[in-house]
């Protein structure tokens, strides 16, 4: 009896203890994956296999203040003159920005190549700006368009959308300084020395090419739910630029370009361009102002022929640079609807 007695107090104690440790124990932090959307709610679910709770909740509006759900692009840019690839690229992005838009709930209106749409009264009507390959060149529109940016509205620029080059080396325009310096963080187009070997300027590589791309970061809702580390890009002529931006603390670099001798960028055959291959360097190719809700991608330029003008590549052929824009559009979205400027969110 004694025995059975000293077997049941033994087992009663272990009992107390295992509560104890168990409500002793800190509470689960979840780590939420990605919003999911329908026309009516949102919800993600935790990527704890051994939680499995699910947050979930109706849409507050259009676009959803919770999830991005609905929100609505003015996408302005050439699709035909100047240079061919870049108008190239404007094609197809109004081709796939609103095949996305349907498939996954937002809108995607394009303006064509005229910029007096970026007015105040205009501006209200949409969420998300991109310049597909150029800038606004009339002073309201500029103005206006700063206005939006310093309330915080959403902007992504691809390409040629940053690309400057001041005749005579003169200071640019008070507004293009705030564009291309403050904004973009850039600066010009070229003009970017090797800091490990002075005596080489990059400009941009030649031909467009595919390369593999380095994610810098991981924290930042444009690369959060990527698992990979480096990825191959869609072809593109890759710029330089003047200003460093990987030592500017407005400036989170989220992508990088990384040449090497036996893997170089761009693969001109012509004596005498050599210097459009580049072998070296740590090359920013997308990038997040921390001051604004900006994002700025260099890709944006198809491989083509300029004596047929055949198309030979297409911007939208990396799955991993596709899924890299669609989450910068969502991210920004929700940091301008919920009055964030520039963090992660």
């Amino acid at each position: 009896m004694k025995s059975m007695a000293k077997l049941l107090a033994l087992l009663f104690l272990l009992a107390v203890v295992s509560v104890c440790f168990t409500a002793c124990e800190p509470p689960h932090t979840h780590t939420w994956g990605d919003w999911q959307r329908d026309e009516t709610e949102h919800w993600r679910v935790c990527t704890d296999a051994e939680c499995g709770q699910e947050e979930r909740g109706e849409h507050t509006g259009a676009p959803c203040a919770d999830c991005a759900h609905g929100f609505r692009v003015l996408a302005i840019g050439f699709d035909q003159g100047g240079d061919t690839a870049h108008a190239d690229f404007c094609r197809e992005a109004n081709i796939w920005f609103p095949q996305k838009g349907a498939e996954l709930g937002w809108t995607y209106t394009y303006a064509g190549n005229d910029y007096s749409c970026l007015n105040e009264e205009n501006l209200q009507n949409y969420d998300l700006v991109m310049f597909l390959n150029g800038m606004p060149g009339g002073r309201d529109q500029q103005e206006a368009f700063r206005n939006y940016i310093e309330n915080g509205g959403a902007f992504m620029a691809f390409h040629a959308a940053g690309f400057a080059m001041w005749d005579d080396r003169t200071p640019p325009s008070e507004w293009y300084d705030w564009y291309h310096n403050t904004l973009l963080g850039s600066g010009e187009y070229g003009y970017c020395t090797d800091p490990d070997n002075p005596s080489i300027t990059y400009w941009n590589t030649w031909n467009p090419t595919a390369e593999p791309l380095t994610i810098e970061t991981h924290d930042h809702f444009s690369t959060a739910n990527i698992e990979e580390d480096v990825f191959m890009s869609a072809p593109c002529e890759w710029y330089a630029w003047a200003n460093n931006l990987m030592e500017d603390a407005n400036i989170t670099v989220l992508v990088t370009l990384n040449p090497t001798e036996e893997d170089p960028a761009g693969d001109d055959p012509r004596a005498g361009y050599e210097f459009q291959i580049w072998k070296t360097g740590h090359h920013p190719i997308a990038w997040a102002n921390n001051n604004y809700n900006c994002v700025y991608m260099n890709w944006g330029h198809n491989l083509q022929s300029y004596n047929s003008f055949a198309k030979e590549s297409s911007t939208f052929s990396s799955e991993i640079q596709n899924q890299f824009m669609i989450n910068t559009m969502y991210g920004l979205v929700l940091n301008s609807l919920n009055g964030v400027m520039g963090a992660s969110y």
